[in-house]
């Protein structure tokens, strides 16, 4: 029997000793506030203003952190906000790129309500970030000096003025818009249509329930001065007439037409729809709602020229289901059909409509 070899176990030396730690060691532990400033900015981005406005009170990192402009790229002024909080939250705005203005609605039976302590902040905002802004939304403000301020936007992109009353008299010295948005304003003669012409890079146009709004004179403006138009929206009281519908058709790069009668619509369409299905060819969505003067051989040519229709909204219009069938098959890329409230058409025919299409979304009710 061989002699069992001896394993030496200590050929690489003697074994390293474990470094004890004292139990009375403190140990060192890093907080959030060690962490690089750009992080701790991240992290605030997270937080709805109220908990900046907290956070900020803690310690003086996060106090510093809540200064930072990059915080405050989308504002919105209430009126109900109190005066000490606008004050701090205004002074720590300075290049925001969206500014939302709500002031209370009233209507015009309303007592009238003293805004001047929300003006003054909506006043500091606009004056001191005007020239950085590029959307801006407008509630419910009555005060011509407060709209007279968006002549301090050189670079606005986007207006929406919801409910607003005024001479709206800077509209018309803004040449850079590209969508603009006006639900149930009050305008001045002809102010409406002077602003909107004249910003020739204008691409989305939404105008629903305005005083003095003339829709007709706007559609010629339109086709004149606004060629790179893409999205059109009209819901006004003004009557449209087919003779000014029929100049859309100069729009060759229109994607989206939405025609929603008010009670606007109670004329013969004429060659209109003609016209335009000729010249805007490159639709992608159109909705025509409540014009009972369209019927089957009004709506043939937009189905057979418009072929990249999408989304098809035709209710209350007084077509049958010669016209939904004739776009299920001529439409390759509808994805919608809504033809809801027509009444020419019976339910049982649009269940079988869309028994047969499967792909294309038709609502029954």
């Amino acid at each position: 029997m061989e002699p069992e070899m001896e394993t030496n176990h200590h050929t690489e030396g003697p074994p390293r000793k474990k470094a004890k730690r004292p139990l009375d060691q403190e140990v060192n532990k890093k907080n959030i506030t060690s962490l690089p400033y750009d992080i701790l900015v991240n992290i605030f981005k997270h937080l709805d203003l109220k908990s900046i406005g907290v956070c900020a009170t803690l310690c003086s990192t996060f106090n510093n952190v809540s200064k930072d402009s990059s915080l405050y790229q989308e504002v919105t002024l209430k009126y109900n906000m109190n005066k000490e909080f606008l004050e701090s939250f205004v002074s720590k705005i300075s290049h925001p790129k969206e500014l939302c203005v709500e002031y209370k609605y009233c209507d015009n039976q309303s007592d009238f309500e003293d805004h001047s302590e929300f003006d003054k902040f909506v006043r500091i905002a606009l004056t001191k970030c005007g020239e950085y802004v590029q959307s801006i939304r407008i509630d419910n403000c009555r005060n011509d000096d407060i709209l007279l301020l968006l002549s301090e936007c050189v670079n606005l992109k986007e207006l929406t003025l919801y409910r607003c009353k005024s001479s709206f008299q800077s509209l018309t010295s803004i040449t850079t818009l590209t969508s603009i948005k006006y639900v149930s304003c009050h305008f001045p003669q002809k102010i409406a249509s002077e602003a909107i012409k004249n910003n020739e890079l204008l691409r989305k146009l939404y105008l629903s329930d305005n005083t003095n709004v003339n829709v007709n004179e706007i559609c010629e403006n339109l086709s004149r001065c606004n060629e790179h138009m893409r999205e059109i929206y009209f819901s006004e009281r003004k009557k449209l007439r087919a003779k000014s519908l029929r100049t859309l058709g100069r729009l060759t790069k229109l994607r989206s037409l939405a025609l929603v009668s008010g009670t606007g619509f109670e004329c013969d369409p004429e060659d209109s729809l003609e016209q335009i299905a000729a010249g805007c060819s490159k639709l992608e969505r159109l909705i025509i709602y409540g014009w009972k003067e369209i019927n089957d051989d009004n709506l043939m040519p937009i189905l057979h020229m418009c072929t990249n229709l999408r989304e098809l909204d035709l209710r209350g219009l007084n077509i049958t289901i010669r016209s939904c069938r004739e776009a299920a098959l001529s439409l390759p890329f509808l994805k919608t059909m809504d033809v809801i409230k027509c009444n020419r058409v019976k339910k049982s025919q649009l269940a079988k409509l869309k028994q047969d299409f499967m792909e294309i979304d038709i609502p029954l009710e």
